[in-house]
C-alpha cells in the first residue's frame, strides 16, 4: 500500500512537473530584465512580486520556486521581498561567445496555483577584457629589393566583449620605413596590413621592430599590442671593394720560395654567398704566372718560383674580387723586386792580335 502510494506520487510529480514546463514554454516573455554582466551574487534584477502583481503572503503560502532551462542557476528568488536576484556571477563571454544578444530564461512556478510565469534576463556587455593578438611577437621576412607600396596583412587582434567594447582601432609604431592601412572585411571587421612605405637597405638597418596595438571603443578604453620583427632578406646589391686601389711591394730577390708578399683585401656590404669574396689573377703576364700565386679565399700573394732582379725588376698584377654573384672588382699590385748580391764579378778578357 505504502509503495504504491510512493509510486502514485512520483507519476503525480512527473505529470506535474510536465504540465509546468510545457507552461513554461508559453510563458517566455512576461517579465524582460537587463543586467550588465559581472554583477555580484545577491545583486538585484527586477520586482518579480510586484510586476506580477503578486501579494508577498501568496507567495510565501503557495511555494514559489525558481526553474532553469539550463543545468546551472543564476537567479533565485528572495522570499521576503519577491525580488529576482543573481545567483552567482555572471560571465556573458563564456555563456554567449557568439551571440550578439545574451539571454537567459528562467521561470517562476507558484505551485499552489498551478501557474508558470516566464522570465527573460539579458546580460549586457561591459567592457572587461582587452584586445589581445593570439601571438606576442611575430617575424616578417622581407627582401630589401621589395618595391614600396607592397602589402603585408597581420594578424587581427581578439576582444571577446561586444559591439564598442571590441576592437575599433589598431596603431603602428616603428619607423618611417612603414606605415598601417586597414581594411574592412565582409562582417565588418578590422584587417590590419604592414604597408612598406620606403625602400628597405639590409646594409643600413638589416632589422625593423615595430609595435602593433589594437583598442577597443569602452570607457575606459583598453589596448594589447604585438610586436612585430622584420628581418630584411639580403640582395646581392654591393660589389667587392678593395682597401687599396693599388698594393705595392718591395721584396729582395733572395726571397724564399713560399713566402707570403702580399695580401690583398676586398670586402662586400652583402651577407651570406652574397658577401663571400673570391681572389683570381684578372691580368698576370705568362711569366709572372710561373712565379706568383694566389690563394682564392685569403687574397695572399706568394713565391712559387725563384725571382731574380737579374731577369726582371718589376711586376704589375691586377687581382679581380668577386662575389657569390655578378659583381666584382679589381685592384693593381705593384711587385719591386730590389738587388742583393748574389753574382760573383766576370772578368771578359779579349786577345788583339797585332800584325
Amino acid at each position: 500500500m505504502w509503495a504504491a502510494e510512493r509510486c502514485w506520487s512520483r507519476w503525480e510529480r512527473a505529470l506535474l512537473c510536465g504540465v509546468l514546463v510545457a507552461a513554461w514554454e508559453t510563458a517566455w516573455g512576461q517579465l524582460r530584465y537587463s543586467i550588465p554582466e559581472e554583477m555580484p551574487k545577491g545583486s538585484f534584477v527586477g520586482d518579480v512580486a510586484k510586476d506580477l502583481g503578486l501579494q508577498l503572503p501568496a507567495l510565501i503560502d503557495h511555494g514559489v520556486r525558481i526553474i532553469s532551462e539550463s543545468r546551472t542557476q543564476y537567479f533565485a528568488l528572495h522570499g521576503k521581498t519577491g525580488h529576482l536576484v543573481t545567483a552567482e556571477r555572471i560571465d556573458r563571454e563564456q555563456l554567449c561567445r557568439v551571440l550578439e544578444k545574451c539571454m537567459l530564461r528562467c521561470g517562476v512556478i507558484v505551485e499552489g496555483e498551478m501557474q508558470v510565469y516566464g522570465i527573460e534576463v539579458e546580460v549586457t556587455d561591459i567592457n572587461d577584457n582587452s584586445p589581445s593578438f593570439r601571438e606576442a611577437e611575430t617575424e616578417l621576412r622581407i627582401s630589401e629589393t621589395t618595391a614600396p607600396g607592397r602589402r603585408f596583412p597581420l594578424a587581427e587582434a581578439h576582444d571577446p566583449d561586444s559591439g564598442p567594447n571590441s576592437v575599433q582601432s589598431y596603431e603602428l609604431s616603428g619607423d618611417e620605413h612603414f606605415s598601417l592601412a586597414v581594411q574592412t572585411g565582409p562582417g565588418g571587421d578590422q584587417r590590419p596590413e604592414l604597408v612598406l612605405a620606403k625602400a628597405l637597405d639590409r646594409e643600413e638597418v638589416a632589422f625593423h621592430e615595430l609595435v602593433l596595438r589594437a583598442s577597443d571603443g569602452g570607457e575606459p578604453g583598453r589596448t594589447g599590442a604585438a610586436r612585430i620583427r622584420v628581418s630584411v632578406l639580403d640582395a646581392n646589391d654591393n660589389a667587392p671593394v678593395f682597401s687599396q686601389a693599388e698594393y705595392t711591394v718591395r721584396v729582395p730577390e733572395n726571397v724564399p720560395v713560399g713566402s707570403t708578399l702580399v695580401t690583398v683585401t676586398a670586402t662586400d656590404a652583402d651577407e651570406g654567398l652574397n658577401g663571400h669574396v673570391k681572389y683570381t689573377f684578372h691580368k698576370i703576364s705568362g711569366r709572372a704566372s710561373e712565379i706568383f700565386h694566389l690563394n682564392s679565399e685569403t687574397g695572399e700573394i706568394s713565391l712559387k718560383d725563384d725571382i731574380d732582379f737579374e731577369e726582371l725588376s718589376s711586376h704589375e698584377l691586377e687581382v679581380q674580387a668577386r662575389d657569390g654573384g655578378d659583381h666584382s672588382n679589381t685592384a693593381k699590385v705593384a711587385i719591386t723586386v730590389t738587388d742583393v748580391n748574389d753574382n760573383e764579378p766576370q772578368i771578359s778578357i779579349q786577345s788583339v792580335q797585332i800584325v
